[in-house]
């Protein structure tokens, strides 16, 4: 008797999910269509799609998350104006992470990255610190590798859907 009310509500919660899911892309569908023409929109995207790794839910994992990596603070920022401007309210559910080689000072390149990208201090999450490349390369990564993320569901559906509908637009 038990068990059958368990299932009972365990369809219940699946099909709430997926309606919940269903509207969160037919929302991102309309945003499509009233941004799929403006510049930054187009080049968020195409970031994500060409940077990004999307972290999702799996059997072990109920984790969502977008994440895109890169040295470039102008990319990242772009990236950043993109995230504030068309998934509105963010600054709760992001998060960054530093790559830095060990002869990089972590405090000040935390206050370059946080400064540039206007993410608090606080949420930054552990830094890892690689072994020094000074003697493999002329090329120095002064600030480090910046990982951005952008934690929720919604957020993962919605971009999935611009990454579909833009690929379509784009190929005509």
């Amino acid at each position: 008797m038990m068990i059958d009310k368990i299932a009972v509500m365990n369809e219940a919660r699946a099909r709430h999910r997926a309606d919940r899911d269903t509207e969160v892309r037919n929302q991102a569908e309309l945003l499509f269509e009233k941004y799929k023409d403006d510049p930054l929109f187009v080049a968020g995207v195409m970031l994500y799609w060409a940077e990004g790794t999307r972290i999702s839910k799996s059997s072990t994992n109920r984790k969502y998350q977008l994440a895109l990596t890169n040295s470039n603070p102008e990319l990242l920022e772009v990236y950043c104006n993109f995230l504030r401007k068309y998934f509105g309210d963010i600054e709760l559910n992001l998060r960054m992470a530093l790559y830095i080689y060990q002869d990089i000072d972590e405090l000040s390149t935390k206050s370059f990255w946080s400064a540039r990208l206007r993410v608090p201090l606080d949420q930054f999450i552990k830094t890892q610190i690689l072994p020094s490349r000074a003697v493999l390369t002329k090329n120095k990564l002064s600030h480090g590798i910046c990982c951005l993320y952008l934690n929720g569901k919604d957020y993962c559906l919605r971009m999935e859907t611009w990454i579909k509908n833009i690929s379509d637009y784009m190929r005509g």
